[in-house]
């Protein structure tokens, strides 16, 4: 099985961004609301278990093993099926906590509901190519994961891990320490010690399929901006969507960790999600998150099945 093709591999996002000068502040004026219906395809689901916190949905099966919503909000950026369509010859099979996948789907491709952080129902030298996407947050042992990832991939198949960084940061200087996102960070940092759980899978990835017993594992940090300031056109484009993704998926994202872990009320886990929503789309400030491992891939020597 050849290597596949790291997305990204144009370059853009690594190095310095260069800024668009001509973004004004009229830009942070720009709701997310107007374009989200159109510019975003949602995934109709059918919802057969979920439990409700401060008014999101959340997965009911092995509750608290994810730590974020499966409301249709949520599931607006995740694609399921995009993957059985380009490869019509595979049979793909996605694993998730919740029933919510869409009940139409391409005769390549089922879901299962299940954890993957228990053990695998699938025989071993199983699958040719493993996908892993935003898991942070919900492994106890990323080493112990990434053996049973081995064991079930056939001999010479590949692994793609794709992680999202929690630290926000500028080339600039126009991202502070007293700015809300240093704050961010430090709440899943202190909330995954808390759980067992780390929220720092995008530093541990490679190392942790290493020691598990990969090969040829190589990673890749590309620069994903947060709105249009960036000068490069496709770079402006990703910045549009993640700075989207991050302002509607903030509630979803540390709703549950701030009051439900740390203890905070609803009244203070809203006022700092505004004022993170608020700084996210201020223009004049030139932040950017990191993808990790994108793509991580790791390759399952030839031979027989790791134990």
């Amino acid at each position: 099985m050849a290597q596949p093709n790291p997305i990204g591999e144009q370059h853009l996002g690594i190095g310095d961004i260069a800024v668009d000068d001509g973004i004004n502040d009229n830009d942070s004026a720009l709701g997310l609301d107007s374009w989200d219906e159109d510019d975003t395809k949602s995934l109709s689901s059918s919802v057969l278990k979920y439990t409700w916190e401060n008014g999101r949905r959340y997965h009911a099966y092995r509750d608290g093993a994810y730590w974020g919503p499966n409301d249709e909000r949520q599931l607006d950026t995740e694609d399921f099926i995009e993957f059985a369509q380009q490869h019509e010859s595979a049979e793909v099979i996605g694993v998730d906590l919740s029933p919510v996948q869409p009940s139409m789907v391409p005769p390549n491709v089922r879901f299962e509901v299940d954890d993957v952080s228990l053990d695998w129902t699938f025989p071993k030298d199983h699958f040719d190519f493993v996908h892993i996407r935003m898991l942070t947050g919900s492994i106890p042992s990323w080493p112990d994961f990434h053996k049973k990832v081995l064991s079930h991939l056939s001999p010479g198949g590949w692994v793609e891990q794709v992680e999202l960084g929690m630290t926000t940061k500028s080339d600039d200087g126009t991202v502070t320490p007293d700015m809300p996102f240093a704050k961010w960070e430090h709440v899943f940092t202190i909330a995954g010690e808390q759980m067992g759980k780390t929220f720092l899978a995008s530093d541990l990835a490679a190392d942790s399929m290493r020691e598990a017993g990969f090969q040829n594992v190589n990673e890749m940090r590309l620069k994903l901006p947060i709105g249009r300031w960036p000068r490069h056109e496709t770079l402006k484009i990703w910045g549009t969507w993640c700075r989207a993704f991050l302002a509607d998926g903030l509630e979803g994202f540390g709703l549950r960790m701030m009051t439900g872990v740390l203890g905070w009320t609803y009244e203070e886990t809203q006022a700092f999600l505004a004022d993170m929503k608020r700084h996210l789309m201020d223009p004049k400030i030139h932040g950017y998150v990191e993808i990790f491992r994108v793509v991580a891939y790791g390759q399952k020597p030839s031979g027989k099945t790791q134990a």
